[in-house]
């Protein structure tokens, strides 16, 4: 009778230690993939930085991706151009070169463009033409009064060798390339342990409505700030600044009850951009109380930073928020911060993990885990 039981005792034990490993396995596996959320307002550089995870982390561009950057970027000169010569008459400028005659039709062309049209090796000269004029320029140096794409100048510097038939797009004409974001974009991509969903939504007002599809299972959020925002207005609305928008929405993504224990990671993007701009713009037009140096950019990204972490903490007391300075366009600041995401979700997860190890640990002795078992219906009650 001693024997039965012991063979009992013992078969239940081996049943149990099957059931925590299985369970063990699939709480593993749905750990090991990790679904990462990217928000951010309108023109904060979302897509720049899905573009350059898929091409660290993925791999090489097929031909037909490329085909389709080249129509994009060759869309984005002909729209950036538009847009400028639009705006020229409602600021009161004009165009200064001798040849008016020529600027003229060059201008004339242009407008006439549909979005059926691509760049042609002609219109690439009457963009040329138009950019080159002091008036253009003047035009661009008051950008802070008009909604425009942050890469116009490269797309207008580019044109000519845009509009080649033969071009062979570029890992930066790739990067520089413009799309709008509409609906729900999921990048995914394995990383050893790890597989990753990488949950791209459109940061303009329409497409906002849309994120709270998103917002189950999310391991980590990334925010994306466009820091040349400061001194920009939005494409919907140019009576709001960029930044403000940006802030504003910060707040409502941080005081989310779902993400409450979520880790989220600021990058401060387009870095490049705001140093160029803070040297003759000040922090000031967008921030009152900045009482920094006017023309300094460590003090202004600092102040930026600092206005993140207290959002967070005005919602969250006591929860950090991680902040990254970078140009998305960059692959060595993309591969640092990313890489720095990572390694959270990783650390995380061994955290997790050991908690796992430990609860079932605790599963008590052979005979009650067969009570255990008894009580789920096991086999082992027909014995």
């Amino acid at each position: 009778m001693g024997c039965v039981n012991s063979i009992r005792i013992m078969d239940a034990d081996a049943a149990t230690n099957e059931v925590d490993k299985q369970l063990e396995e699939l709480a593993l596996a749905d750990q090991r993939h990790v679904k990462v959320l990217l928000l951010g307002a309108g023109e904060s550089g979302k897509s720049t930085v899905v573009k350059q995870v898929k091409m660290i982390y993925k791999g090489g561009v097929s031909k037909k991706e490329k085909d389709d950057y080249a129509r994009a970027i060759r869309r984005n000169v002909i729209e950036s151009m538009q847009t400028l010569i639009d705006t020229l008459g409602t600021l009161g400028l004009a165009l200064k070169g001798d040849d008016q005659e020529g600027l003229k039709a060059a201008k004339e062309n242009i407008a006439l463009l549909t979005p059926e049209d691509t760049l042609t090796p002609e219109i690439a000269e009457d963009v040329s033409k138009l950019w080159a004029d002091e008036g253009m320029q003047e035009l661009w140096s008051r950008r802070s009064e008009f909604w425009a794409l942050d890469a116009t100048p490269y797309y207008l510097q580019e044109a000519r060798r845009l509009a080649d038939p033969e071009l062979e797009v570029t890992d930066e004409d790739m990067i520089m390339t413009r799309t709008r974001t509409t609906g729900i974009i999921v990048t995914e991509f394995s990383d050893n342990p790890y597989t990753y969903s990488l949950v791209d939504v459109g940061g303009q007002r329409s497409e906002r409505r849309k994120w709270m599809h998103c917002f189950d299972d999310v391991k980590a959020i990334v925010f994306l700030v466009g820091l040349s925002g400061y001194h920009q207005v939005l494409f919907e609305d140019n009576s709001v600044n960029r930044m403000q928008e940006s802030l504003e929405l910060f707040t409502e993504v941080a005081g989310n009850p779902i993400f409450e224990k979520t880790p989220i990671f600021v990058f401060l993007n387009k870095k490049d951009l705001f140093e160029e701009m803070i040297v003759t713009k000040s922090l000031k037009k967008c921030f009152p109380e900045y009482d920094g140096p006017d023309g300094e950019a460590m003090p202004a990204l600092r102040f930026i930073e600092q206005k993140y972490k207290q959002a967070m903490l005005s919602k969250v007391p006591g929860k950090d928020v991680t902040v990254h300075i970078i140009a998305a366009r960059v692959r060595m600041d993309m591969k640092i911060a990313f890489g720095e995401v990572k390694d959270e979700i990783r650390r995380s997860f061994d955290s997790k993990s050991a908690g796992r190890k430990k609860s079932f640990s605790k599963l008590g002795s052979p005979r009650a885990a067969i009570e255990r078992l008894q009580k789920i219906g096991s086999p082992l009650n027909s014995r």
